[in-house]
C-alpha cells in the first residue's frame, strides 16, 4: 500500500479489516451465547488497541520507544499475569541502546523476535536473563542491540529477521517486586528531531495493523483448538517449550470441563524453580480472566508447597475455602496453564475432578473475609503495576 497518501483510504481499509474480523466471530466455529459473543467483540477491541499501538504509535524504528501490552486490560495470546510486557520495533540493520533501572526487580528476560506468532513469525533470537547481564551498583542496566560484535555481556546481536525487542519483567509479588523503566534509542542513525507523520508510512502501518487484528482473531482460536493439549480434559501435560516463546520457560496445560459443583484438584510437586505459576484462560479468546476482581492465578510468590512438598491448587466455580483456589467465573470450560522457570527437578502435575472441596491434608479454613482481603491486595497490586 506504500505510495497511497490518502489517510481516509488507509482508515477505510483498516475498518474493513476490523469488520472482517468481526464477521469471523459471528461465523461458524465460535461460541454463540450472548456473553461469549460479547467477550468476542471485547477481544476484537483489545486486539485493535494492541495493533494500533504496535504498528502505528510505536512503529518508528528510527525513533523507537517501548510500549506496554498484555496488562490487565489489553490481553491476547495467553499472557502471564505476573509479567510486565514491553516491546519496541527495531531495524535489524541498526544499532540501539536500551537503558533502564532494574532496582528490586525479581527477574527479567530480554529477547529479540522475528515478529508475532499470529503472522507465523516464530523466530526467537538473542536472549538474556537478568542474571546473565551486568548491572551497575545503582541498578542501571544498559544493553546494546546490534552493531559490531563485541565482548560484552550486555551486547545482543540482531538477526537479519529480527523486528522486535521484548522485555518480560517478572512481578510475582505484585505488591513488592521492582517495577523498572526502560528507554531505547537508535545510535547509528542521523541525529536530530523525529519527522512529522509521513502519510505513506501511516498508510502502510495502518494496513499492517488491520492485517494483524484479522489474523490474530483466527490464529489464537486455531491455536487453542489445534493445541496438542486440547484433548487433555481435566488433565495437564508435562512441561515443554513453546514455539515463539522463551527457551528458558517450560509450559504445560490442559482443559477444565466442570459442572458447577465440581472442582479440579491440581497437585504439582515442587519443582524447586526460580518461578512457577498456574493460571486460567478463556476459550477461544486465550485471554487471562478477570484479574482485577477475582483470583485466577497463583505463583511461587503467593502459594507455598504443603509440608510434603506438593503445590495444591483447586480450580472451580465454588470457593472451597482454601487459599489456593482459582475462580473459573462459572465457565464450564477453559484452559489451565502453568509456567516454570529454572526448575531443579523435572515434575508433571496431576489433576482429578472432585465434588466440592478437594480431599487434601487439613489446613486452616480460608474465610470469605480472607478472600476479600486477597482480592483487595491483588487489586492494589494491579493499581501499582499499571495505573499509577
Amino acid at each position: 500500500m506504500r505510495g497511497v497518501t490518502d489517510p481516509a483510504e488507509a482508515w477505510q481499509e483498516f475498518c474493513t479489516a476490523l469488520l472482517a474480523a468481526g464477521e469471523r466471530i459471528t461465523g461458524g466455529g465460535y461460541p454463540t451465547e450472548p456473553v461469549d459473543r460479547a467477550e468476542g467483540f471485547r477481544h476484537l477491541g483489545r486486539l485493535a488497541v494492541m495493533a494500533l499501538q504496535s504498528h502505528v504509535e510505536f512503529g518508528n524504528v528510527d525513533f523507537p520507544a517501548f510500549h506496554r501490552y498484555d496488562d490487565d486490560a489489553v490481553k491476547w495470546g495467553g499472557p502471564n499475569v505476573d509479567n510486565q510486557y514491553l516491546r519496541a520495533r527495531i531495524d535489524p540493520t541498526g544499532e540501539y541502546r536500551v537503558v533502564g533501572d532494574v532496582t528490586g526487580v525479581r527477574d527479567l528476560i530480554v529477547s529479540t523476535h522475528e515478529g508475532d506468532m499470529a503472522l507465523e513469525q516464530y523466530g526467537v533470537y538473542a536472549e538474556r536473563q537478568l542474571s546473565e547481564l551486568a548491572v551497575d551498583p545503582d541498578g542501571t542496566l544498559a544493553i546494546t542491540l546490534g552493531g559490531p560484535e563485541r565482548a560484552d555481556l550486555n551486547w545482543l546481536p540482531l538477526d537479519p529477521a529480527a523486528s522486535i525487542v521484548m522485555i518480560r519483567v517478572y512481578v510475582a509479588d505484585w505488591s513488592g517486586d521492582g517495577l523498572p523503566w526502560f528507554d531505547i534509542a537508535r545510535t547509528d542513525g542521523a541525529a536530530g528531531l523525529a519527522p512529522r507523520l509521513d502519510p505513506d508510512q501511516f498508510a502502510t502501518d495502518l494496513t499492517a495493523a488491520g492485517t494483524w487484528v484479522d489474523r490474530s482473531v483466527q490464529y489464537w482460536r486455531n491455536y487453542l483448538e489445534d493445541s496438542p493439549v486440547r484433548g487433555l480434559v481435566n488433565r495437564l501435560s508435562p512441561p515443554r517449550g513453546a514455539a515463539g516463546g522463551s527457551d528458558r520457560i517450560q509450559y504445560g496445560a490442559g482443559w477444565w470441563e466442570l459442572a458447577p459443583n465440581e472442582t479440579l484438584a491440581v497437585e504439582l510437586p515442587d519443582p524447586g524453580a526460580d518461578y512457577w505459576s498456574v493460571q486460567l484462560y478463556s476459550s477461544p479468546w486465550f485471554e487471562s480472566l478477570d484479574v482485577r476482581n477475582r483470583v485466577n492465578s497463583a505463583s511461587s510468590a503467593t502459594i507455598a508447597p504443603d509440608d510434603d512438598g506438593t503445590i495444591r491448587i483447586a480450580v472451580g466455580a465454588t470457593d472451597p475455602g482454601i487459599a489456593g483456589w482459582l475462580d473459573t467465573e462459572g465457565r464450564h470450560t477453559g484452559m489451565v496453564s502453568y509456567r516454570i522457570i529454572g526448575a531443579t527437578r523435572a515434575v508433571t502435575p496431576t489433576a482429578v475432578v472432585v465434588t466440592d472441596a478437594p480431599p487434601w491434608p487439613a489446613r486452616a479454613t480460608f474465610t470469605a473475609s480472607d478472600r476479600a482481603e486477597q482480592i483487595r491486595v491483588r487489586r492494589a497490586g494491579l493499581a501499582r503495576r499499571f495505573h499509577r
